[in-house]
């Protein structure tokens, strides 16, 4: 049996229009959920800046062996890898941006790699250097022992390097936003 929907009035389809967009004006604004599009943008900024300042930060304190001597050397972080790291900084707030815009998962992939590439750059250029020792020439005498101390520069890259690895999976986990501009039919 087949029957077919009654079709509304024409008056009483207004009314009813009337009446839910006045309800809709009275109902509390939803509260929404930090999606991965935020997520990836605060993550990508939060990463970007601590790239920023450890660039310009020291990574690492050289002292002589001998006994009171004050720093012989302090390496930069920017100088020791001719600043490689803002190129990333500036590139990873932009891929978060083409998250939010297009909800593009290759994007916050993409974030999550630029994770990887600051790690690397940490853990096999910086750390070995951070805690090298060895013979240096101090203030143009005989040859002394140094050692090398981690400078707040190599944290601060780490921990870069960490969030924006955090930053990649969360998106990747939690499912990229679709844009309504691209979902919506017409």
């Amino acid at each position: 049996m087949s029957a077919s929907r009654p079709e509304a009035d024409t008056d009483n389809s207004r009314a009813g229009a009337a009446s839910a967009a006045a309800g809709r004006r009275l109902r509390a604004p939803r509260t929404t959920r930090a999606g991965p599009a935020s997520i990836a943008l605060g993550g990508a900024l939060l990463g970007a800046v601590l790239l920023v300042v450890a660039e310009f930060t020291p990574l690492a304190h050289i002292y002589s062996s001998a006994r009171g001597s004050p720093v012989v050397e302090t390496i930069m972080t920017g100088s020791h890898h001719a600043y490689a790291l803002i190129p990333i900084a500036v590139l990873a707030p932009a891929l978060a941006l083409s998250v939010r815009v297009t909800g593009n998962r290759l994007a916050l992939a993409a974030i999550g790699a630029l994770g990887l590439v600051v790690l690397g750059i940490a853990l096999l250029g910086d750390l070995p250097d951070a805690h090298a020792s060895g013979l240096i020439g101090h203030a143009g005498a005989a040859y002394v022992s140094a050692a090398a101390q981690p400078g707040i520069g190599l944290y601060l890259e780490t921990l870069a390097a960490v969030v924006l690895l955090l930053t990649g999976a969360a998106g990747l986990l939690l499912g990229a936003e679709r844009s309504t501009a691209i979902s919506s039919p017409g």
